[in-house]
């Protein structure tokens, strides 16, 4: 794990990517000079939380957001999950957007 700030999470295991995760909020908090105890007073969380989350031990999609929000970090999660086209078919499929999935296997 070398650069863990420009790197892909292709071939990592989800509490692999929770350690980074929790080193990158971490990093965050020590730039802008906050305690445990100050970041999770303004994120709305308990301590414990943020040590769980900063050590990749897990939590909440909401407070994970609420940290990020806390720290200045919310823009981050912009382009996640954002569906990016790699073809024509894929530009007018966006313009068209499935409501449900089928009932067929996918191929």
């Amino acid at each position: 794990m070398s650069d863990k700030h420009n790197m892909r999470f292709d071939y990592y295991t989800p509490s692999e990517i929770a350690v980074i995760l929790g080193e990158r909020l971490k990093t965050q908090r020590l730039v802008l000079n906050l305690t445990q105890a100050t970041l999770a007073e303004k994120a709305g969380v308990g301590v414990s939380t943020v040590a769980r989350i900063e050590s990749g031990q897990g939590g909440t999609l909401d407070n994970v957001i609420r940290l990020a929000i806390a720290l200045g970090m919310i823009n981050h999660f912009a382009e996640l999950f954002d569906i990016k086209p790699s073809s024509i078919e894929d530009i007018i499929a966006k313009q068209n957007p499935r409501l449900r999935a089928s009932n067929k296997a996918s191929e």
